[in-house]
């Protein structure tokens, strides 16, 4: 039986600097906010345990910055926004977003100082309505173009929850096709019903699995296909087929995407992209239940005892993942058959975070002009015949 040690899951959760986590991670290109949010005013935000500020120039460009000023530091995210960039707010220095210091009031005339200062800022870009920034070594790598960012279509961008928990463990319950039947299956009917067919496999972008349960009728299944894309993007079909027919065909899948975004150790921001080809159908932060000791008694002189989850699906999730801890104790697990897609993903990173100390790129790194015109790629969720699950089972044989 497969066991993680204590070790290891030392070196998958910790994402901070100079750890083996985030280097690998700091290889990929992040969200950390939305476009048209982002205004005339900077705001403060955490990436893989660094404290940062992302705001927009008066050019219009997005820059992300150093949070505290390189002067006395001050917060930027309280500095006033310009033309050429962010003025600190304390004592007035001015930066660009690309970390230069433009000016350093109070200075003598002649003086060198501003010259010799480089603040950090890190490579940003916009895609698909996101704001993507970059915290890894030069040269930084092509933004991938995934087809849910950059094809024509609907997209709706949310932040799906705040975490008060590892981001492994958002990343993992996307892997994870058993628990949809037990988390959701109150308010999800057709994922109620446990797989009864389940095939996990590594991919060139990551990990898949393939769920196949039982359909509205004889002779008809109910297939779900699930990715994480590198470096946390979870990607699942569009689960509105759940309530009509079939999708009609598409050059672009519709699909719904959640990057898991490591805020620091022990917070993660989920934030989730849906995406729809144009003339198919046509900001929400799940409410999880706080789980604490005599939490009920905490709350009320007359309590009624027990846990209630929210039944929607963003806040059940949200309330799973932070059930085991700010980070799970992966050691003292007993996984079973059904966690394949588990082992896959551990296994696959901790070979990831070898590759890059070996001074290599990792998988879905992209670097190909060509080869990142449009990526498409998504999951897959639709009614499936006999026939065609005879063929999702000899695929993957």
């Amino acid at each position: 039986m497969y066991k993680t040690t204590k070790e290891e899951n030392e070196i998958l959760t910790r994402v901070g600097p100079g750890t083996p986590m985030g280097e690998l991670l700091r290889r990929y290109w992040w969200p950390v906010g939305f476009a048209a949010h982002l205004k005339d005013k900077p705001t403060f935000i955490r990436v893989l345990c660094e404290d940062l500020v992302l705001f927009r120039d008066g050019k219009g460009k997005p820059g992300v910055l150093g949070a505290y000023c390189s002067h006395r530091r001050a917060n930027l995210c309280l500095g006033n926004v310009e033309k050429e960039g962010l003025r600190c707010r304390y004592h007035g220095w001015l930066y660009d977003i690309n970390g230069k210091v433009l000016q350093t009031p109070g200075e003598p005339a002649g003086s060198k100082l501003k010259e010799n200062i480089h603040h950090l800022s890190y490579p940003t870009q916009e895609l698909g309505g996101l704001v993507f920034t970059y915290l890894g070594t030069q040269p930084a790598p092509l933004l991938p173009r995934f087809h849910f960012l950059a094809a024509d279509g609907e997209r709706d961008c949310l932040i799906q929850a705040f975490n008060d928990s590892n981001w492994l463990q958002s990343v993992e319950n996307g892997i994870d096709p058993f628990h949809v039947s037990f988390t959701h299956g109150d308010v999800w009917k057709p994922m109620a019903v446990e797989p009864e067919k389940i095939i996990f496999e590594e991919t060139e972008w990551g990990a898949v699995y393939k769920a196949i349960r039982p359909g509205r009728k004889t002779g008809e299944y109910n297939f779900r296909m699930h990715y994480i894309i590198m470096p946390g993007i979870a990607s699942g079909g569009d689960n509105t087929v759940s309530s009509g027919g079939d999708l009609p065909s598409s050059e672009f899948p519709a699909v719904t995407c959640r990057w898991a975004v490591p805020i620091d150790d022990t917070h993660t921001m989920n934030l989730r992209v849906r995406f729809k080809p144009p003339k198919q159908h046509g900001v929400q932060v799940a409410k999880q239940l706080r789980i604490e000791p005599y939490k009920e008694y905490k709350e009320s002189d007359n309590p009624t005892l027990g846990y209630g989850i929210p039944p929607a699906v963003f806040e059940e999730d949200a309330t799973i993942v932070d059930s085991l801890g700010p980070i799970v104790d992966r050691e003292n697990e007993n996984l079973s058959v059904i966690d394949g897609g588990i082992v896959i993903l551990r296994q696959m990173y901790l070979k990831q975070i070898e590759l890059v100390k070996a001074g290599g790129d990792p998988k879905g790194v992209i670097r190909d002009e060509e080869k990142n015109k449009m990526i498409v790629i998504g999951g897959d969720y639709r009614w499936i015949s006999e026939k065609e699950r005879k063929q999702v089972e000899q695929v993957t044989a």
